[in-house]
């Protein structure tokens, strides 16, 4: 459509002379603008006039754009550059001048450029337009009666254009101008038509303003937007010089749902005085909305810094600096601070960074080994780099480092003549060149230096020296020890600093054998060495043991550990030695560290001959995990035991579930085992149990058996749905078909299915509305007593137009990078995985088996409500939106009923499968949650009965399938338990939500008005009234309140056309007889 628009008539005071009035006509088709390479980045064009100037527009604006720049030329110009900027409704607007084009031009083009928020641009599509100057003499048109008379013809043009705005879906502007002698002012008449969307909402708050540092925050609050928010953005720029300086930040939304973001300005050219501060939502659909903004202003500061000195040491030769009071108007990348000796000028500088501490402040540490150990006066400088790379002197001061002699002081400690070692110490230590090894050479008297050994001390926290020195490092040499001290300073040189000596005395050979803890059932016993010394010293002490039977062909040198009390401690065990009893010979070894080896003593003990024994004993047994321990006690075995095993395995089927099981040993010498039927494909019944031993020689011996019986757990016939995503969260997208909406409709279908195969259902969404998924969903269903949980979701691979298609199925996978939140006991249960896996099998080839689609598999991720989820739990991808082909079916509604038969008929294969068998109308168990639920209502039902004559079994099964059990949205935030709609004649609070109406027996989503109310009791009192509120209501429902049983009150309801669903009063009753409601209406 093209848009024909006068900009102007430009009309001079009239003269005597003719005058030439322009009229400018524009042929502007407003025109989608698009990158070639990213066709979702651009916007709708359009040129039009506003406020007396022609201006080009680029609205409805999508993909990252922060900029737009263009090339305004001609047919005979290439014209000039312009720069578009936001106006307050988020468009991208420029100025057009035609003054430096020629009048005679008449196509113009806008080559358009899109900067992005990566710092990359985009060309987009070239725009081009019409637009002609016309010239006309006026005084041809007008008469004049001695110059004074007025023009007796008017000159009257017309324009219109059409304009799109942030707030507009049309909008109309018409100008028109006349002319006459008496007045050269034009008129304007303007009218617009607009349906006004929801306006975004959103504070902007600046704090935390430091003119120091040269920084501020930005909170956002009450952040909402009609379109959804993909980013909050906040593009800042100073006053000074337009924008040069903007810059889009991109805020972080807090836990509290407010967004924060930190200014620098370090990022603005570290400009002062006025910031502007606006505020802009990217939206879902890529629209980029204007919403609010500020002013702030950071002031000038100048340069500070005070130098202070302390903790000057003479002896180590270093003292810190510290910088306070720190600003710059440049900001401050680095503390610099240059130190050097006045001695020989700047020849061993140093520019030092200072470390920033918590309290703002800066530190340094100095010593003189980084200036050649120099001593005297100190020069300290302080110096700041800058952001912009500038470097700024600040302040100076001096301090000084007196020259210190060397000292050291040697002593011995702890002399031990059995272990043949000593310690030394070194205490005031100190030297001019600085300390970098604290060197200790030891030898002994005999022969000279021929094992002398150079050692390093360690440094002790109290600033002393400490050395282990053992004779094994001196060829185990005795009597006088030679000890000399020496410093390697930091440049390199070796200092002589002091000498001792002390002595270590030749020990004889010492050792005491003892047998303890003999122990004939698990055929053991420890040997004991004390009283240990050697002349040799010891490396090793060495047990040798053998039984008296066949010499010594079951000898084992064993080495003994050393205990914290110098003795040594070794376990033997028969198993070591073929499992031999009778006599066990025990001898003693010392290693010297010469290699030598040393006889020391000898003992025996016995082991007498033991029979086999174990008991079984059962405990423990749970139907509801599907688990029972078994105990062993009274262990023993002739071969020893390496391990006690416990096969396992059901009646039914013989033995193609067995499990050897490894039971545990636990401190009273008993061993523990838990089975769980998840071991055991679910098999519940009769369980045998039986024991065996592994001897420590291989062999495998049969010991006892048991059995135990380990019911089925009972079920509530209770399955959660989870219609994925909703509210604001979309899902994914195509063809304007919403995830969130086919999830939805799949759950009805399944529900009524379910419910007719005697399935009680609950949801966690039952409109469209927000619930979080992170939490939210799996909480609600922890609190139930569902046996399981199915989230519904659409697929998509998230690359455009794909030919990927076909239905998946997952279950849950455990990922340490994920932690459960709400479920870290039952998130890995055994039980609860097995019985996943099962559903998640079952669901799979059901569905496949319905829909033929292609079978992309079960697999197993950590998604959310998988993990935070107690019961056993799906997620089902039913196709994929991304895939036209596939989309076209999976938007059917007929598709949704053949997934919801697929969906029912797996959770039926799952309750045969797991032990439990769905019922038909037989009486369900019933959860304490929805006894509770009951309970609440029962005393205002039967008042509102009594009064208004309803059935009291009606009643309450139409709250609980309305408020699904008092969970729905309209039942927690508007108290509505029925499901009525505030009509006309409701002169109270509603609520408004997305709610599931039939029309033409087609499931349509619908946004309607409910009543609120204060309390459910007040609901049920409503409810009483809505049949008699009004003459056709007392009429249309007199059936319904004269029905003498619920039969005949659900058919009365039908035919009075209470609710649009079309198997309304089937569901009614499958409630109402599964929970035999109908004992109520007694």
């Amino acid at each position: 459509m093209k848009k024909k628009t006068l900009l102007f008539l430009s009309l001079c005071a009239l003269l005597s002379s003719s005058q030439l009035v322009q009229a400018d006509t524009i042929d502007a088709p407003s025109s989608h603008v698009s990158s070639t390479a990213m066709a979702n980045t651009g916007g709708q064009l359009s040129v039009v006039e506003e406020a007396g100037q022609m201006k080009a527009i680029l609205s409805q604006i999508t993909g990252e754009i922060i900029g737009i720049t263009a090339q305004f030329s001609s047919e005979t110009s290439v014209g000039y550059p312009l720069t578009f900027s936001i106006d307050e409704y988020g468009r991208y607007v420029a100025i057009l001048d035609r003054t430096n084009f020629s009048q005679d031009d008449r196509d113009f083009t806008l080559k358009l450029t899109a900067q992005l928020t990566d710092g990359s641009s985009q060309q987009l599509t070239d725009y081009s337009f019409k637009w002609e100057v016309e010239k006309h003499d006026v005084a041809s048109t007008l008469t004049s009666s001695g110059g004074s008379q007025a023009a007796s013809t008017n000159i009257r043009a017309k324009a219109v254009s059409a304009v799109a705005s942030h707030s507009t879906t049309s909008a109309t502007s018409r100008t028109e101008s006349s002319l006459s002698a008496s007045s050269n002012v034009s008129q304007t008449q303007v009218s617009t038509g607009s349906t006004i969307a929801s306006q975004p909402t959103g504070t902007i708050t600046v704090e935390n303003r430091n003119d120091a540092q040269g920084t501020f925050d930005v909170r956002i609050t009450n952040v909402s937007s009609q379109q959804g928010i993909s980013k909050v953005l906040v593009p800042t720029w100073t006053e000074t010089n337009g924008q040069d300086d903007i810059i889009y930040h991109t805020a972080d939304r807090q836990p509290d749902g407010s967004y924060l973001l930190k200014v620098n300005k370090s990022q603005h050219k570290n400009g002062t005085g006025k910031y502007n501060v606006h505020l802009y939502y990217r939206g879902f659909d890529g629209s980029m909305t204007y919403v609010a903004q500020t002013t702030t202003s950071l002031s000038e500061v100048s340069t500070t810094g005070n130098l202070s000195i302390a903790n000057v040491n003479h002896q180590t030769g270093s003292f810190d600096v510290r910088i306070t009071n720190v600003s710059s108007q440049q900001g401050i990348s680095k503390v610099l601070v240059p130190t050097w000796t006045e001695t020989n000028g700047q020849d061993d500088i140093i520019y030092h960074t200072a470390d920033r501490q918590p309290d703002g402040s800066y530190l340094l540490k100095v010593n003189k080994s980084q200036h050649k150990n120099g001593t005297g006066k100190y020069n300290v400088h302080l110096y700041y780099r800058g952001f912009d790379g500038s470097m700024t002197y600040v302040a100076q001061t001096t301090t000084s480092l007196s020259e210190v002699s060397t000292t050291g002081n040697l002593s011995i400690a702890n002399v031990n003549h059995q272990t043949g070692s000593f310690d030394v110490r070194i205490t005031n230590v100190s030297s001019q060149q600085g300390i970098s090894k604290v060197l200790v050479p030891t030898w002994t008297e005999t022969n000279g230096q021929d094992d002398i050994i150079y050692h390093t001390a360690d440094r002790q926290p109290d600033g002393s020296y400490l050395l282990k020195v053992n004779k094994s490092q001196h060829k185990n040499g005795t009597g006088k020890y030679n000890v000399h001290l020496y410093y390697r300073g930091f440049d390199g040189s070796m200092t002589y600093v002091a000498q001792t000596t002390t002595s270590l005395s030749e020990v004889s050979t010492t050792g005491n054998l003892s047998i303890a803890n003999v122990n004939h059932q698990t055929g053991s016993f420890d040997v004991r060495i004390t009283n240990v010394s050697s002349q040799q010293g010891i490396s090793k002490v060495l047990v040798p043991t053998w039984t008296e039977t066949n010499g010594q062909d079951d000898i084992i040198y064993h080495t003994a550990d050393r205990q914290p009390d110098g003795s040594y401690l070794l376990k033997v065990n028969k198993s070591q030695h073929k499992n031999g009893t009778g006599k066990y010979n025990v001898h003693l070894y010392y290693r010297g560290f010469d290699g030598s080896m040393t006889y020391v003593a000898q003992t025996t003990t016995s082991l007498s001959e033991v029979s086999t024994t174990g008991n079984l004993s059962i405990a423990n047994v749970n139907h509801q995990t599907g688990s029972f321990d078994v105990r062993i006690t009274n262990v023993s075995s002739q071969q020893g035991i390496s391990k006690v095993l416990v096969p396992t395995w059901t009646e039914t089927n013989g033995q193609d579930d067995i499990i050897y099981h490894t039971a545990d040993r636990q401190p009273d010498g008993s061993y523990l085992l838990k089975v769980n039927k998840s071991q055991h494909k679910n098999g519940t019944g009769r369980y045998n149990v039986h024991l065996y031993y592994r001897g420590f020689d291989g062999s495998m011996t049969y010991v006892n058996a048991t059995t135990v019986d380990l019911p089925s757990a009972p079920r509530s016939y209770t399955v959660y749905l989870d219609p994925g995503h909703g509210g604001r969260d979309s899902g994914a997208s195509y063809g304007g078909i919403h995830e969130k909406n086919l999830a939805m409709s799949v759950a009805n279908k399944l529900k009524d299915s379910l419910v007719q195969r005697g399935i009680n259902v609950l949801m966690t969404r039952t409109g469209d509305y927000d619930v979080d998924y992170r939490t939210e969903r799996s909480s609600r269903v922890n609190k139930s007593n569902a046996d399981l949980f199915i989230s519904l979701h659409f697929n998509a691979t998230g690359a455009g137009v794909t030919d990927t298609k076909g239905i998946e199925t997952y279950w849950y996978k455990y990922d340490p990078e994920y932690q459960p939140k709400i479920n870290k006991e039952k998130h890995n249960d055994p039980t609860r995985l097995a019985e996943s896996e099962i559903l998640a099998n079952k669901v799979q080839a059901s569905l496949i088996k319905e829909t033929g689609a292609v079978n992309r598999g079960v697999k197993r991720e950590t998604f959310a409500v998988l993990r935070e989820t107690a019961v056993p739990a799906i997620l089902v991808e039913l196709g994929f939106m991304d895939n036209p082909s596939e989309l076209q079916v999976i938007k059917q509604d007929s598709y949704h009923t053949r997934l919801a038969r697929a969906l029912t008929e797996g959770v039926m294969a799952w309750y045969g499968a797991v032990g439990g068998k769905a019922i038909g109308t037989e009486s369900l168990p019933i959860s304490d949650m929805q006894k509770g639920f009951i309970d609440v209502l029962i005393p205002a039902i039967k008042q509102t009965s009594k009064v208004h004559s309803i059935l009291p079994s009606v009643m309450l099964a139409q709250a609980i399938l309305e408020s699904a059990w008092g969970t729905s949205h309209l039942a927690t935030n508007g108290n509505n338990l029925f499901g009525i709609k505030a009509d006309e004649t409701w002169t109270g609070d509603t609520i408004e939500i997305v709610t599931n109406e039939y029309r033409n027996r087609e499931l349509k989503q619908e946004k309607q008005l409910f009543r609120k109310y204060n309390s459910w009791k007040e609901s049920i009192a409503d409810y009483g009234k809505f049949f008699t509120s009004t003459p056709w209501r007392t009429k249309n429902y007199q059936g319904y309140r004269e029905a003498t049983d619920y039969q005949q009150a659900i058919v009365a309801l039908r035919q009075s056309g209470y609710a649009t669903d079309p198997r309304y009063g089937e569901k009614l009753r499958s409630v109402i007889e599964s929970y035999k409601l109908y004992r109520l209406d007694n």
